[in-house]
């Protein structure tokens, strides 16, 4: 017992130091982002592209809406109606199973409803 007992200083100690680096990481970039805005705008930039490059878009962009319980997805630029169910793997797997020789894409926005059945 009297070992935890002298460690929990260390522990302490160690705790705040953390937490002091931290505010001053956040500090420190706060301070970047109010003197530099174009820089930080820049790197921005830089991150979405690297983005865009990472994850390719290739085929069929899907929209996906909630209605009560249930999910659709429709074909974002033509307004199709891909296929529907209680959650988005079995939306995902319905409409591969529609549709076997296209691939589907797309993102729920976070104040899409849909939002909170993605885990």
């Amino acid at each position: 017992m009297n070992d935890l007992l002298d460690l929990l200083p260390l522990l302490l100690f160690a705790y705040v130091c953390f937490q002091v680096g931290k505010h001053w990481g956040f500090y420190k970039v706060s301070q970047q982002m109010l003197n530099n805005p174009e820089a930080m705008a820049e790197l921005v930039a830089r991150v979405k592209d690297i983005r865009d490059e990472v994850e390719p878009q290739e085929g069929t962009e899907m929209s996906i809406e909630r209605v009560g319980d249930q999910l659709y997805a429709y074909a974002k630029d033509t307004g199709q109606f891909l296929g529907q169910a209680s959650d988005l793997a079995s939306l995902t797997r319905i409409v591969s199973e529609r549709f076997p020789e296209q691939t589907f894409f797309g993102t729920i926005s976070r104040d899409n409803p849909a939002k909170e059945l993605v885990k």
